[in-house]
């Protein structure tokens, strides 16, 4: 039995390597240089499920790997803003503190938090689906060929990509959701797990109530373990 690759296990923030809109690999390394020119403090912008929050958890550990601090947190709600005042009050001068979902908090609560950080010292790395009023890092964006490149480095693609999934899937989801990679890859989880039926009735069986085949056995594994589910707590893909 094999996991379904489209499980948040292997789609969460982290697990994959972010990529540009083309679906080749960010210059990480070239956007922590721009983060220390801008002064520590800016954000990723673009549209839901476009990447944002995959390339903040591999920036925030990038900058671990140099022996800097990357405090992270999630907004969902206005309610969060408190929880970003108590990290970045308890943060100390060179860290950068990560939050995910910017916008979730108002305008004044946002510049409370500016201020909070801007008096201890440390910088802010945020996700935002706009523009706040903040120095942007980098603008992110999708295209099928982006779709495409993240489904091609998922776990043992050889394996199933062109039969499990195909191009046609791949276009299909990411024309359905127009663009947003995150339901897109949900989709795809769907229709990898719809993927062994799908065969069995291609495969068919015969008019003598067999496959067609001169009585060999067709071994379809179901993919039960290990599965993630769309909609799930550990969202993925920003």
């Amino acid at each position: 039995m094999a996991s379904n690759p489209f499980s948040t296990r292997f789609t969460r923030p982290g697990k994959i390597e972010p990529l540009d809109e083309a679906g080749r690999p960010v210059d990480v390394e070239g956007l922590l240089e721009r983060l220390r020119d801008l002064g520590g403090t800016a954000a990723i912008v673009g549209p839901h499920g476009s990447g944002k929050s995959t390339l903040l958890a591999y920036l925030a550990e990038a900058i671990e790997r140099r022996g800097g601090q990357s405090p992270r947190i999630r907004l969902r709600s206005w309610w969060d803003g408190l929880a970003a005042w108590r990290v970045i009050s308890q943060s100390v001068a060179g860290e950068t503190v990560c939050i995910d979902s910017w916008e979730c908090i108002g305008p004044a609560t946002r510049i409370l938090l500016r201020l909070a950080a801007h008096l201890s010292g440390c910088g802010l790395l945020v996700t935002s689906h706009r523009r706040v009023g903040m120095p942007e890092l980098t603008r992110c964006g999708t295209s099928v060929s982006l779709l495409r490149a993240i489904v091609r480095n998922l776990p043992h693609s050889p394996d199933w990509y062109g039969t499990l999934i195909c191009e046609a899937d791949i276009e299909a989801a990411f024309a359905n959701h127009g663009g947003n990679l995150r339901e897109s890859l949900y989709t795809l989880y769907d229709r990898f797990e719809e993927g062994p039926r799908r065969i069995r009735a291609v495969v068919g069986t015969g008019p003598d109530g067999h496959d067609g085949s001169d009585g060999g056995h067709h071994e379809i594994h179901e993919f039960l373990d290990g599965f993630s589910y769309a909609g799930a707590p550990e969202r993925n893909l920003g």
